[in-house]
């Protein structure tokens, strides 16, 4: 079995925030999610667009 880390940033309405969380805390059908860690962001001025980096290449300290 293969362990992979996923990292992630959300931005929105609380309660749709919160129904995302929810539903990342299960994982996908075949996926076992072992923990999910959580915390608050400040925004960053005049954010527009998203990215995709591998984990180490993370701007978060694990």
């Amino acid at each position: 079995m293969s362990t992979k880390r996923v990292e992630g940033e959300i931005q929105g309405e609380e309660e749709t925030v919160k129904k995302l969380l929810q539903q990342l805390d299960k994982g996908p059908r075949m996926a076992h999610v072992v923990k999910l860690e959580k915390k608050e962001l400040e925004p960053r001025e005049g954010e527009d667009h998203f990215s995709v980096m591998r984990t180490m290449e993370s701007r978060y300290a694990s």
